[in-house]
């Protein structure tokens, strides 16, 4: 007769219950007890515990054990609470705008108001720093400035977090800290590359019902004449033909060719990867910013869109301050898919709510290989298309320029600096043409 029993049933619910046996937390109540006894604190006041009921177990001797444990707590306590009350702090950046990897002068100026030196001072300034900084002593009722170098390696807005004065003395038992006050913050630009050659970008066309090249303007060679205007400048009149006419005639010249590029790329963190140590998504702002600098100096009109908004970089030096300024506080509308910032909402335009001349607009995408199989950030237009795919592929100088439903596509993979391999891959694009 076949046993249809399986005899080692019993057995894993013997392993599970043994198991659960052993992995629950049965004192998951102390858990906080025991997180405070890892502390100086705490391990110093369970010392001065233990100490005191042995005093009452013992003799009386072990009272004046208790007693010093008990002492230098209160010390340890009460001494850095006094001291960081009459400390004050100030930190100040040289510089107001600098770019990544560019050095940039710091001043902490520490003031001690109370008639006793202090010493055991720590500054912690949030500028990517790993542990922070020993101030040392402060003599009584002075003020002392600290300086030191500081070289941003990301772009962003400095300092990030609160800066922090901290003491612990005497003993280290009890750490008190207190803000400083920033004086100015430093904004770190995402660095750039500069583009010689530039790609063939469309003139701007506002209207399809045009049959001439020829527009009105201000300068530019001649087109013909036309009836003054109220507001023409008396420079512009015709003379010949006004004395002619008898009536005030003005000359018509041309307007300036404007060209337009737009600028998409991607925000979304799901499609960046790390590359070459950072996120791929500061590589895109950096070729961004240097697509977008290199057109502006030629009187282009650029525009960088982004999810559902478009920032236009205005003419002359104060469209490229402008510009920057809003990349460097890219961070936080980049990453909080939850609430879109206020701050950011005053220099942003919701690209849905803006007038965009798609016909004719020559437009640069920078996404990566996640991204180039999503659906485009910006909208379809009707012009010359270019995409630049972000890849951490090993480099492969024969096939750098590709052809998707994009139209072309540059291929960045690994390298160094993929900055610089951007930079050569433009230059061979745009001999290739």
């Amino acid at each position: 007769m076949v046993n249809t029993k399986n005899p080692t049933l019993p057995m894993p619910r013997r392993l599970r219950a043994y198991y659960w046996i052993s992995s629950h937390n049965w004192c998951g109540f102390a858990d906080p007890l025991v997180a405070a006894i890892k502390t100086p604190l705490g391990a110093l006041s369970a010392a001065f515990i233990i100490v005191l009921m042995l005093g009452f177990a013992v003799g009386t001797s072990m009272f004046w054990a208790a007693g010093t444990i008990f002492f230098i707590g209160l010390v340890g306590t009460l001494w850095p609470t006094l001291t960081i009350r009459g400390l004050r702090g100030e930190l100040e950046f040289e510089r107001r705008r600098v770019t990544e990897r560019e050095p940039v002068q710091t001043k902490l100026t520490l003031e001690n108001r109370w008639p006793w030196p202090t010493w055991g001072i720590m500054c912690r300034r949030d500028l990517s720093e790993r542990e922070p900084a020993a101030c040392g002593g402060l003599p009584a009722a002075s003020k002392t400035t600290f300086t030191s170098l500081f070289t941003p390696l990301t772009r962003g807005v400095y300092p990030k977090q609160k800066c922090l004065i901290s003491t612990g003395f005497p003993f280290g038992i009890c750490n008190r800290a207190r803000p400083t006050k920033i004086r100015n913050r430093l904004i770190v630009w995402p660095r750039t590359v500069q583009l010689k050659s530039l790609l063939d970008s469309a003139e701007t066309r506002p209207s399809d019902d045009r049959f001439t090249d020829a527009r009105c303007g201000e300068s530019g060679d001649v087109l013909g004449t036309r009836p003054f205007r109220n507001g023409d400048s008396l420079r512009r009149i015709h003379w010949p033909q006004t004395a002619r006419t008898g009536t005030l005639v003005v000359c018509e010249r041309q307007a300036t060719a404007t060209s337009a590029i737009r600028i998409v790329f991607d925000t979304d963190p799901a499609v960046h990867e790390t590359m070459n140590g950072e996120s791929s998504l500061e590589w895109t702002i950096r070729i961004a910013a240097s697509i977008a600098v290199s057109y502006q100096s030629k009187q282009a009109a650029v525009e960088c869109c982004f999810r559902d908004r478009c920032i236009k970089l205005g003419h002359g030096t104060s469209g490229i301050v402008r510009f920057f300024d809003q990349l460097s506080n890219l961070e936080s509308v980049a990453y909080d898919t939850t609430a879109d910032n206020p701050r950011s909402q005053g220099n942003l335009t919701p690209s849905s709510k803006k007038n965009r001349s798609d016909c004719g607009v020559f437009e640069v995408r920078i996404t990566t290989q996640k991204g180039l199989q999503q659906v485009s950030e910006g909208r379809s237009i009707q012009g010359d298309q270019l995409c630049i795919v972000l890849s951490n592929e090993h480099s492969d100088e024969s096939t750098f320029i590709k052809h998707t439903k994009f139209g072309r596509t540059i291929w960045i993979r690994q390298a160094d600096d993929p900055l610089l391999a951007f930079q050569n891959s433009w230059e061979k694009l745009c001999h290739v043409g």
